[in-house]
This record gives structure tokens, C-alpha cells and sequence, in this order.
């Protein structure tokens, strides 16, 4: 069953430089552990100026939570983390799958 996840993160206002270039590097990391790419989308309007929001497809929960096992065992990805704390005020997740067709 493919899955959707959606990422929203709010960057601290001025450090929307800093917070890009790791996200650049994470990019990187995130392809060698076979994450899918993601589509990225920054706010055009309205009190969402500081917010970032990511898409990625999954064929299956079990293909994202391989893919996630292996990054957060990599140490170049945890310090990463650590330094995107400093440039982040929230983060969160959302799941989705999709909704079964109306048969009839």
C-alpha cells in the first residue's frame, strides 16, 4: 500500500540559509539509504513565510521505516540533526494512505 509523507517545518525567521544547507546535504545522505526523492514546497503567501513543506511516496511502510532505520544510524545524518535544531522551530510528520474507491 503506498504511503505519503508529508513533512512540515517551521525555520526559525533569518536562518532559512542555514536551515537550506542542510537540507542540501541531507538530500544526499537520505538517497544512499534509498529514501525516495521528495518534492519541497515553500509558502507564497500568509503567515506561513518561515515554513517548508516536503512530500515523499513510499511503496509500503515497511520500505519507509527500512529507509529511516538506516538514517538515524548514520552518523553524518545525526550530526546533521544537531545542527538543524539550531535553526528549527518545529517539525512534524504526517502519514497518509490512500482512500479506498467507492465500489458500486
Amino acid at each position: 500500500m503506498k504511503i505519503i509523507m508529508r513533512t512540515i517545518i517551521k525555520v526559525v525567521p533569518g536562518k532559512m540559509a542555514e536551515y537550506m544547507e542542510v537540507e542540501e546535504k541531507s538530500k544526499a545522505i537520505a538517497s544512499r539509504h534509498g529514501m525516495p526523492p521528495w518534492r519541497c514546497y515553500r509558502c507564497l503567501s500568509g503567515d506561513s513565510m518561515h515554513t517548508i513543506v516536503y512530500e515523499m511516496e513510499w511503496d509500503s511502510l515497511a520500505a519507509l521505516e527500512t529507509s529511516f532505520e538506516k538514517m538515524f544510524a548514520d552518523s553524518e545524518h545525526q550530526e546533521l540533526m544537531a545542527k538543524s535544531g539550531a535553526v528549527i522551530v518545529s517539525h512534524e510528520n504526517e502519514f497518509y494512505m490512500p482512500m479506498p474507491e467507492k465500489q458500486g
